[in-house]
């Protein structure tokens, strides 16, 4: 995934993250039984995404050396 399409995501998650309301950000991801919440699910998957970031950037930097 290209450098420019991971900080795009993660833009569009922190923009969804910021304007749900807590109540729903708290209801659990289904209707399984499960713990986990949406903010759960939503930050996972934003925690990646900023890894995913961090190597990127720093393979790319490799290629400048």
């Amino acid at each position: 995934m290209k450098l420019n399409d991971i900080q795009d995501c993660l833009c569009d998650l922190y923009d969804v993250h910021n304007q749900l309301p807590s109540n729903i950000l708290a209801r659990p991801k289904d209707n399984d039984g499960t713990e986990t919440t949406i903010a759960d699910c939503l930050e996972n998957v934003i925690e990646k995404l900023q890894q995913a970031e961090v190597k990127k950037i720093n393979k790319d930097k490799s290629y400048i050396l």
